[in-house]
Protein backbone atom coordinates (compact mmCIF):
# COMPACT_ATOMS: atom_id res chain seq x y z
CA UNK A 1 0.00 0.00 0.00
CA UNK A 2 1.40 3.25 -0.79
CA UNK A 3 2.25 5.39 1.86
CA UNK A 4 0.12 8.96 2.05
CA UNK A 5 1.95 11.76 0.81
CA UNK A 6 1.40 14.69 3.91
CA UNK A 7 -1.06 17.82 2.87
CA UNK A 8 0.94 20.42 1.04
CA UNK A 9 1.34 23.05 3.45
CA UNK A 10 0.05 26.59 2.35
CA UNK A 11 2.86 29.84 2.53
CA UNK A 12 1.75 32.84 4.57
CA UNK A 13 1.44 34.58 1.16
CA UNK A 14 -0.86 32.09 -0.22
CA UNK A 15 -2.71 32.02 2.63
CA UNK A 16 -3.49 35.75 2.74
CA UNK A 17 -3.92 36.01 -0.94
CA UNK A 18 -6.71 33.70 -0.65
CA UNK A 19 -8.44 35.24 2.34
CA UNK A 20 -7.80 39.22 0.58
CA UNK A 21 -9.53 37.39 -2.60
CA UNK A 22 -12.41 35.99 -0.71
CA UNK A 23 -12.73 39.21 1.06
CA UNK A 24 -12.51 41.73 -1.84
CA UNK A 25 -15.09 39.31 -4.11
CA UNK A 26 -17.46 39.64 -1.47
CA UNK A 27 -17.35 42.96 -0.59
CA UNK A 28 -17.43 43.96 -4.86
CA UNK A 29 -20.45 41.73 -4.97
CA UNK A 30 -22.17 42.67 -1.68
CA UNK A 31 -21.42 46.25 -2.39
CA UNK A 32 -22.59 45.91 -6.26
CA UNK A 33 -25.17 44.18 -5.89
CA UNK A 34 -26.51 46.55 -3.02
CA UNK A 35 -26.27 49.27 -5.19
CA UNK A 36 -27.84 47.66 -8.36
CA UNK A 37 -30.38 47.12 -6.37
CA UNK A 38 -31.04 49.74 -4.61
CA UNK A 39 -31.20 51.81 -8.38
CA UNK A 40 -32.96 49.17 -9.51
CA UNK A 41 -35.66 49.90 -6.45
CA UNK A 42 -35.48 53.64 -7.05
CA UNK A 43 -35.67 53.74 -11.24
CA UNK A 44 -38.97 51.70 -10.82
CA UNK A 45 -40.28 53.58 -7.93
CA UNK A 46 -39.58 57.06 -10.75
CA UNK A 47 -40.69 54.21 -13.46
CA UNK A 48 -44.01 53.40 -11.91
CA UNK A 49 -45.34 56.90 -11.09
CA UNK A 50 -44.03 57.88 -14.53
CA UNK A 51 -46.34 55.28 -16.25
CA UNK A 52 -49.15 57.04 -13.87
CA UNK A 53 -48.76 59.69 -14.98
CA UNK A 54 -48.86 59.06 -18.89
CA UNK A 55 -52.09 56.74 -18.04
CA UNK A 56 -54.00 59.39 -15.87
CA UNK A 57 -52.82 62.26 -19.04
CA UNK A 58 -53.99 59.49 -22.03
CA UNK A 59 -57.30 59.31 -19.75
CA UNK A 60 -57.89 63.23 -19.70
CA UNK A 61 -56.92 63.50 -23.32
CA UNK A 62 -59.06 60.88 -24.72
CA UNK A 63 -62.30 60.92 -22.36
CA UNK A 64 -64.21 63.56 -25.56
CA UNK A 65 -63.29 61.33 -28.21
CA UNK A 66 -64.50 58.12 -26.29
CA UNK A 67 -67.24 59.62 -25.16
CA UNK A 68 -68.16 60.55 -28.29
CA UNK A 69 -67.10 57.40 -30.07
CA UNK A 70 -64.27 58.40 -32.10
CA UNK A 71 -61.30 55.75 -32.45
CA UNK A 72 -59.41 57.88 -34.70
CA UNK A 73 -59.44 60.82 -32.73
CA UNK A 74 -58.51 57.87 -29.49
CA UNK A 75 -55.72 56.96 -31.04
CA UNK A 76 -54.80 60.04 -32.19
CA UNK A 77 -54.84 61.57 -28.34
CA UNK A 78 -52.98 57.96 -26.95
CA UNK A 79 -50.06 58.74 -29.78
CA UNK A 80 -49.55 62.51 -28.77
CA UNK A 81 -49.17 61.80 -25.05
CA UNK A 82 -47.26 58.10 -25.65
CA UNK A 83 -44.52 59.20 -27.89
CA UNK A 84 -41.50 59.77 -26.19
CA UNK A 85 -42.98 58.80 -22.75
CA UNK A 86 -40.74 55.48 -22.75
CA UNK A 87 -44.26 53.77 -23.48
CA UNK A 88 -44.38 50.29 -24.89
CA UNK A 89 -47.91 49.72 -25.03
CA UNK A 90 -51.30 51.57 -24.47
CA UNK A 91 -54.94 49.65 -24.51
CA UNK A 92 -58.18 51.22 -23.68
CA UNK A 93 -61.11 48.84 -22.68
CA UNK A 94 -64.51 50.03 -21.70
CA UNK A 95 -66.16 49.51 -18.48
CA UNK A 96 -66.86 45.70 -19.12
CA UNK A 97 -63.11 45.17 -19.78
CA UNK A 98 -63.67 44.89 -23.59
CA UNK A 99 -60.61 46.22 -25.69
CA UNK A 100 -61.43 49.07 -28.11
CA UNK A 101 -58.18 50.51 -28.61
CA UNK A 102 -54.71 49.93 -28.92
CA UNK A 103 -51.62 51.89 -29.32
CA UNK A 104 -47.84 50.23 -29.78
CA UNK A 105 -44.43 51.52 -30.27
CA UNK A 106 -43.94 50.84 -34.08
CA UNK A 107 -41.26 48.05 -32.92
CA UNK A 108 -43.16 46.46 -30.45
CA UNK A 109 -45.49 43.20 -31.65
CA UNK A 110 -48.12 44.82 -29.76
CA UNK A 111 -48.84 41.84 -28.07
CA UNK A 112 -49.52 41.86 -24.42
CA UNK A 113 -47.77 38.77 -23.48
CA UNK A 114 -44.73 39.99 -25.38
CA UNK A 115 -43.46 41.46 -22.06
CA UNK A 116 -39.96 41.99 -21.69
CA UNK A 117 -37.46 40.03 -19.10
CA UNK A 118 -37.16 42.87 -17.11
CA UNK A 119 -40.79 43.37 -16.76
CA UNK A 120 -41.10 39.90 -15.34
CA UNK A 121 -37.82 40.35 -12.57
CA UNK A 122 -38.97 43.49 -11.59
CA UNK A 123 -42.69 42.92 -11.57
CA UNK A 124 -43.72 45.58 -13.37
CA UNK A 125 -47.63 45.85 -13.79
CA UNK A 126 -48.97 48.03 -16.32
CA UNK A 127 -50.55 51.24 -14.83
CA UNK A 128 -54.05 51.41 -14.98
CA UNK A 129 -56.07 54.83 -15.04
CA UNK A 130 -60.17 55.19 -15.21
CA UNK A 131 -61.33 57.33 -18.20
CA UNK A 132 -64.47 59.26 -16.28
CA UNK A 133 -67.49 61.41 -17.68
CA UNK A 134 -68.12 62.65 -14.64
CA UNK A 135 -68.96 60.78 -11.60
CA UNK A 136 -69.06 57.65 -14.09
CA UNK A 137 -66.56 55.37 -15.49
CA UNK A 138 -66.68 54.55 -18.86
CA UNK A 139 -63.48 53.19 -20.06
CA UNK A 140 -59.99 52.51 -18.55
CA UNK A 141 -56.29 53.28 -19.87
CA UNK A 142 -53.53 50.21 -19.44
CA UNK A 143 -50.13 51.15 -19.98
CA UNK A 144 -46.95 49.17 -20.23
CA UNK A 145 -43.68 51.19 -20.03
CA UNK A 146 -40.42 50.29 -22.46
CA UNK A 147 -38.18 48.74 -19.90
CA UNK A 148 -35.35 49.26 -22.51
CA UNK A 149 -33.87 51.86 -19.87
CA UNK A 150 -33.61 49.33 -17.03
CA UNK A 151 -32.38 46.87 -19.27
CA UNK A 152 -29.53 49.43 -20.22
CA UNK A 153 -29.52 50.18 -16.56
CA UNK A 154 -28.91 46.34 -15.88
CA UNK A 155 -26.11 45.73 -18.31
CA UNK A 156 -24.16 49.00 -17.53
CA UNK A 157 -24.59 48.06 -13.74
CA UNK A 158 -23.12 44.78 -14.54
CA UNK A 159 -20.42 45.83 -16.67
CA UNK A 160 -19.44 48.25 -14.19
CA UNK A 161 -19.31 45.77 -11.40
CA UNK A 162 -17.09 43.68 -13.46
CA UNK A 163 -14.71 46.67 -14.09
CA UNK A 164 -14.80 47.31 -10.41
CA UNK A 165 -14.15 43.87 -9.77
CA UNK A 166 -10.90 44.47 -12.33
CA UNK A 167 -9.73 47.38 -10.79
CA UNK A 168 -10.43 45.83 -7.26
CA UNK A 169 -8.40 42.60 -7.86
CA UNK A 170 -5.12 44.66 -9.52
CA UNK A 171 -5.30 46.56 -6.10
CA UNK A 172 -5.29 43.35 -4.14
CA UNK A 173 -2.09 41.84 -6.00
CA UNK A 174 -0.22 45.65 -6.11
CA UNK A 175 -1.41 45.61 -1.84
CA UNK A 176 -0.34 41.85 -1.84
CA UNK A 177 3.25 43.04 -3.11
CA UNK A 178 3.32 45.68 -0.81
CA UNK A 179 2.10 43.41 1.92
CA UNK A 180 4.93 40.82 0.70
CA UNK A 181 7.41 43.54 1.38
CA UNK A 182 6.52 44.84 4.55
CA UNK A 183 5.21 41.61 6.33
CA UNK A 184 6.59 38.33 4.59
CA UNK A 185 10.20 39.66 3.55
CA UNK A 186 10.80 40.37 7.07
CA UNK A 187 9.56 36.82 8.02
CA UNK A 188 11.55 35.22 5.28
CA UNK A 189 14.32 37.53 7.00
CA UNK A 190 14.13 35.68 10.31
CA UNK A 191 13.35 32.13 8.52
CA UNK A 192 16.96 33.23 6.39
CA UNK A 193 18.72 33.84 9.87
CA UNK A 194 17.50 30.76 11.70
CA UNK A 195 18.12 28.48 8.78
CA UNK A 196 21.77 29.87 8.40
CA UNK A 197 22.44 29.28 12.30
CA UNK A 198 21.34 26.10 12.12
CA UNK A 199 23.91 24.85 9.36
CA UNK A 200 26.76 27.42 9.85
CA UNK A 201 26.34 27.67 13.42
CA UNK A 202 26.30 31.79 12.50
CA UNK A 203 25.22 32.70 16.13
CA UNK A 204 26.81 36.45 15.73
CA UNK A 205 24.02 37.17 12.92
CA UNK A 206 20.66 38.89 13.87
CA UNK A 207 17.43 40.18 12.56
CA UNK A 208 17.00 43.36 11.29
CA UNK A 209 14.15 45.72 12.32
CA UNK A 210 11.53 45.32 10.18
CA UNK A 211 9.05 48.67 11.64
CA UNK A 212 6.10 46.20 12.31
CA UNK A 213 5.61 45.56 15.72
CA UNK A 214 4.62 42.17 16.30
CA UNK A 215 7.41 41.23 13.97
CA UNK A 216 10.04 43.76 16.02
CA UNK A 217 9.10 42.26 19.44
CA UNK A 218 9.30 38.47 17.46
CA UNK A 219 12.68 39.80 16.15
CA UNK A 220 13.75 41.55 19.69
CA UNK A 221 13.17 37.86 21.70
CA UNK A 222 14.81 36.17 18.72
CA UNK A 223 17.85 38.33 18.68
CA UNK A 224 17.89 37.56 22.51
CA UNK A 225 17.71 34.00 21.97
CA UNK A 226 20.62 34.16 19.30
CA UNK A 227 22.61 36.06 21.72
CA UNK A 228 21.80 33.49 24.20
CA UNK A 229 22.80 30.75 22.21
CA UNK A 230 25.96 32.54 21.11
CA UNK A 231 27.04 32.49 24.59
CA UNK A 232 26.88 28.36 25.12
CA UNK A 233 28.30 28.09 21.97
CA UNK A 234 31.18 30.35 23.06
CA UNK A 235 31.70 28.25 26.21
CA UNK A 236 30.58 25.23 25.00
CA UNK A 237 33.87 25.64 22.08
CA UNK A 238 35.99 26.72 24.89
CA UNK A 239 35.36 24.19 27.26
CA UNK A 240 35.82 21.44 23.89
CA UNK A 241 39.13 22.80 22.62
CA UNK A 242 40.25 22.89 26.38
CA UNK A 243 39.48 19.65 26.57
CA UNK A 244 41.17 18.57 22.99
CA UNK A 245 44.01 20.25 24.35
CA UNK A 246 44.00 18.53 27.53
CA UNK A 247 43.85 15.43 25.76
CA UNK A 248 46.65 15.95 23.22
CA UNK A 249 48.97 17.53 25.11
CA UNK A 250 51.36 17.47 28.19
CA UNK A 251 50.18 19.04 31.34
CA UNK A 252 53.55 18.94 32.96
CA UNK A 253 55.76 20.64 29.46
CA UNK A 254 52.62 21.56 27.10
CA UNK A 255 53.83 19.87 24.72
CA UNK A 256 52.37 17.57 22.25
CA UNK A 257 51.54 13.79 24.65
CA UNK A 258 52.01 10.60 22.82
CA UNK A 259 48.56 10.39 21.51
CA UNK A 260 49.70 13.60 19.18
CA UNK A 261 53.03 12.37 18.91
CA UNK A 262 51.21 8.75 16.87
CA UNK A 263 48.95 10.76 15.09
CA UNK A 264 51.51 14.03 13.65
CA UNK A 265 53.59 10.92 12.91
CA UNK A 266 51.40 9.07 10.53
CA UNK A 267 50.26 12.41 9.17
CA UNK A 268 53.90 13.26 8.17
CA UNK A 269 54.06 9.87 6.73
CA UNK A 270 51.46 10.43 4.50
CA UNK A 271 52.34 13.86 3.22
CA UNK A 272 55.47 12.66 2.59
CA UNK A 273 54.63 10.07 0.71
CA UNK A 274 52.11 11.83 -1.34
CA UNK A 275 54.91 14.83 -2.61
CA UNK A 276 57.70 12.04 -2.63
CA UNK A 277 59.25 14.27 -0.17
CA UNK A 278 61.41 13.55 3.52
CA UNK A 279 61.02 13.94 6.91
CA UNK A 280 63.16 13.37 9.85
CA UNK A 281 62.14 12.04 13.21
CA UNK A 282 64.52 12.60 16.26
CA UNK A 283 64.03 10.22 19.86
CA UNK A 284 65.64 11.56 22.97
CA UNK A 285 65.56 10.08 26.28
CA UNK A 286 66.90 12.00 29.58
CA UNK A 287 69.96 10.70 31.02
CA UNK A 288 70.06 10.09 34.79
CA UNK A 289 67.46 11.44 35.03
CA UNK A 290 65.85 8.43 37.52
CA UNK A 291 69.24 9.98 40.03
CA UNK A 292 67.74 13.77 39.76
CA UNK A 293 64.36 12.58 41.14
CA UNK A 294 66.19 10.07 43.92
CA UNK A 295 68.21 12.78 44.73
CA UNK A 296 66.72 16.08 44.81
CA UNK A 297 62.89 14.94 44.47
CA UNK A 298 60.04 14.73 42.38
CA UNK A 299 59.38 18.56 41.87
CA UNK A 300 63.11 18.96 40.67
CA UNK A 301 62.74 16.15 38.28
CA UNK A 302 59.26 18.36 36.93
CA UNK A 303 61.47 21.41 36.89
CA UNK A 304 64.27 19.27 34.77
CA UNK A 305 61.58 18.05 32.25
CA UNK A 306 60.34 21.60 31.89
CA UNK A 307 63.56 22.86 31.29
CA UNK A 308 64.32 20.47 28.49
CA UNK A 309 61.28 20.92 27.08
CA UNK A 310 61.54 24.65 26.95
CA UNK A 311 65.18 24.39 24.96
CA UNK A 312 64.08 21.51 22.85
CA UNK A 313 60.98 24.01 21.70
CA UNK A 314 63.62 26.84 21.01
CA UNK A 315 65.85 24.60 18.69
CA UNK A 316 63.19 23.50 16.42
CA UNK A 317 61.85 25.54 13.51
CA UNK A 318 57.96 26.17 12.95
CA UNK A 319 57.46 23.60 10.74
CA UNK A 320 59.06 20.78 13.27
CA UNK A 321 56.90 19.29 16.24
CA UNK A 322 58.49 18.97 19.71
CA UNK A 323 56.39 16.28 22.28
CA UNK A 324 56.74 14.35 25.38
CA UNK A 325 56.01 10.82 25.35
CA UNK A 326 55.84 10.10 29.12
CA UNK A 327 58.45 10.35 31.58
CA UNK A 328 61.68 11.63 30.72
CA UNK A 329 61.41 10.51 26.79
CA UNK A 330 61.04 13.24 24.25
CA UNK A 331 60.21 13.22 20.39
CA UNK A 332 60.75 15.81 17.32
CA UNK A 333 59.07 15.86 14.13
CA UNK A 334 60.77 17.69 12.01
CA UNK A 335 59.79 19.18 8.63
CA UNK A 336 59.65 17.77 4.96
CA UNK A 337 62.20 17.84 3.08
CA UNK A 338 64.82 17.08 5.87
CA UNK A 339 68.46 15.43 4.30
CA UNK A 340 71.18 14.10 7.09
CA UNK A 341 72.95 17.69 7.12
CA UNK A 342 70.05 19.29 8.26
CA UNK A 343 69.43 16.89 10.79
CA UNK A 344 73.01 16.67 12.13
CA UNK A 345 72.90 20.59 12.76
CA UNK A 346 69.35 20.13 14.50
CA UNK A 347 71.08 17.44 16.70
CA UNK A 348 73.79 20.07 17.10
CA UNK A 349 71.87 22.69 17.99
CA UNK A 350 70.20 20.78 20.84
CA UNK A 351 73.36 19.62 22.18
CA UNK A 352 74.32 22.80 22.66
CA UNK A 353 71.14 24.20 24.12
CA UNK A 354 71.61 21.30 26.96
CA UNK A 355 75.11 22.76 28.20
CA UNK A 356 74.25 25.12 30.35
CA UNK A 357 73.32 24.39 33.69
CA UNK A 358 69.64 23.97 35.20
CA UNK A 359 68.87 25.49 39.11
CA UNK A 360 66.45 22.71 40.49
CA UNK A 361 63.61 24.03 43.32
CA UNK A 362 66.13 22.38 45.42
CA UNK A 363 68.95 24.85 44.95
CA UNK A 364 70.91 22.54 43.28
CA UNK A 365 71.65 23.07 39.49
CA UNK A 366 72.08 20.32 37.25
CA UNK A 367 73.46 20.01 33.08
CA UNK A 368 71.12 17.75 31.34
CA UNK A 369 71.95 15.33 29.00
CA UNK A 370 69.73 13.44 26.31
CA UNK A 371 70.79 10.40 24.28
CA UNK A 372 69.46 11.22 20.33
CA UNK A 373 68.61 8.23 17.81
CA UNK A 374 67.22 9.65 14.69
CA UNK A 375 65.59 8.38 11.51
CA UNK A 376 64.94 9.70 7.99
CA UNK A 377 61.94 8.67 5.39
CA UNK A 378 62.14 6.62 3.79
CA UNK A 379 66.15 5.71 3.81
CA UNK A 380 64.98 4.05 7.36
CA UNK A 381 61.87 3.30 6.89
CA UNK A 382 58.47 3.78 5.27
CA UNK A 383 56.15 3.22 8.09
CA UNK A 384 55.33 5.02 11.22
CA UNK A 385 56.42 1.80 13.22
CA UNK A 386 59.67 1.18 11.35
CA UNK A 387 60.37 5.01 11.51
CA UNK A 388 60.27 4.94 15.34
CA UNK A 389 61.68 1.45 15.76
CA UNK A 390 65.00 2.43 13.75
CA UNK A 391 64.99 5.99 16.10
CA UNK A 392 64.57 3.95 19.13
CA UNK A 393 67.34 1.97 18.22
CA UNK A 394 69.67 4.83 17.38
CA UNK A 395 68.51 6.31 21.22
CA UNK A 396 69.72 2.98 22.56
CA UNK A 397 73.10 2.92 20.86
CA UNK A 398 74.04 6.51 21.97
CA UNK A 399 73.21 6.18 25.63
CA UNK A 400 75.23 3.07 25.62
CA UNK A 401 77.95 5.19 23.92
CA UNK A 402 77.60 7.88 26.58
CA UNK A 403 77.62 5.15 29.99
CA UNK A 404 80.61 4.27 28.46
CA UNK A 405 82.08 7.81 28.85
CA UNK A 406 80.40 8.84 32.17
CA UNK A 407 81.91 12.65 31.44
CA UNK A 408 79.15 13.01 28.80
CA UNK A 409 76.24 11.87 31.25
CA UNK A 410 75.49 15.73 32.60
CA UNK A 411 76.75 16.35 35.79
CA UNK A 412 74.60 17.59 38.84
CA UNK A 413 76.20 19.54 41.89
Amino acid sequence: MAARQPPRLLTIRQMLARVYRRLVLFAVLLSGASLLVSGLLTIRSYFTGNLDLVARTISYTIEPAVVFGDPAAIREGIASVATGHQVRLVELRDRDGRLTARWAQPMDSGDPAGESLTERILDLPPARAPVRRGEQVIGEVRVAGDTSILTSYLLSGALISLCCLGITIIAMRILARRMEEEVIAPLTSIASVARKVRSRRAFDLRVQRSGIAEIDRFGRDFNALLAELQGWHASLTKEKDQLEYEATHDALTTLGNRALFERALDSAVGEAAQSSSTFALLYLDADRFKQVNDLYGHLSGDALLVAIAERLSACIGQADRAFRLGGDEFAIVLGQDVDPAMLDATVARIETALVTSIKLPSGHSVVPSLSIGAAIYPDDGISPEDLLRRADQQMYEDKLRKRSRPQSQGSYA
